[in-house]
């Protein structure tokens, strides 16, 4: 199971590590109550009171931050690491100290690749980009990108204007990213907002827009041409930085990040011996 802003998700799986089931509840989250309460709540509504399968849970976790290994950090440490709360076995993340920074359930993505090496950005709401040597984490570093475009377009110049409908537009996607490639000279989201007004943007673009220049910038902040990125994502997540780090000129090699975070949360129960309880 995994909570991620609010958002739980949740697979059961066969004795092959095959899902069959799963759950997906929008603010599930109360941090009022306490890990294993509100986890055992909604197992017991998904899949009944009678289900004796172990649980294991990562992410932000409600009521509990639980442990937190230091990077550079083997992933398969955190077999032995999972703090057990009353039955809820929550995986610990990794946290930096220089500069500060912090893993939470995006180490069982990581888990889940296998004993890959390169540069790994798993993008989100908090974007994600990780230095990983076969297994082991050395350093990583977070770009609030997503949660910095939902704050721009929902207060001040660049909100929406009422009535329109945003449509995503490849080419000016694209056209917006290269805008923040070029570092030397690169545009601040302002000019999104100069760009509709001045009748160069038409307003169900401006989003497009936004999303790649941000995008753009948060690439060219960490990846140069040539580079060989290993992408963790889905649906228009993945879309669009594969579009971005296409437009910077880097070899990407493309992973499911569901898919990532399902194989790496079966392999923790595997190894940490709950399976065979």
């Amino acid at each position: 199971m995994s909570w991620r802003a609010g958002r739980f998700e949740a697979w059961s799986f066969d004795e092959e590590g095959e899902v069959i089931a799963s759950l997906v509840r929008e603010g599930a989250a109360d941090h009022g109550v306490a890990i294993q309460d509100m986890t055992r709540a909604l197992v017991t509504e998904w899949l009944g009171a009678d289900v004796k399968a172990p649980v294991i849970v990562c992410g932000e976790t409600p009521g509990s931050s639980g442990k937190l290994l230091q990077v550079p950090a083997l992933l398969s440490d955190l077999y032995d690491a999972l703090t057990d709360f009353d039955g809820i076995h929550v995986v610990p993340g990794l946290r930096q100290l220089a500069p500060p920074d912090i893993l939470l359930g995006q180490e069982v993505q990581l888990l889940g690749l296998g004993q890959l090496s390169g540069a790994v950005c798993l993008p989100g709401r908090h974007t994600k980009h990780v230095a990983l040597e076969q297994g082991r984490v050395l350093d990583f570093s977070t770009e609030m990108t997503g949660e910095i475009q939902e704050l721009l377009l929902s207060q001040g110049s660049l909100r929406v204007p009422v009535g329109i409908k945003p449509r995503f537009d490849a080419g000016i996607f694209r056209d917006w990213v290269e805008r923040s490639l070029d570092t030397d000279d690169a545009a601040s989201p302002f000019a999104v907002s100069a760009a509709r007004l001045i009748g160069v943007l038409r307003p169900e673009h401006q989003v497009t827009a936004l999303s790649g220049l941000l995008i753009g910038a948060d690439v060219a902040a960490h990846y140069d041409p040539g580079d060989d990125v290993i992408l963790v994502a889905d649906g228009e997540l993945a879309k669009a930085y594969g579009m971005a780090l296409d437009a910077l000129g880097a070899s990407v090699e493309e992973y499911s990040a569901e898919e990532a975070m399902q194989d790496g949360l079966f392999e923790i129960a595997e190894e940490a011996g709950l399976l065979d309880a």
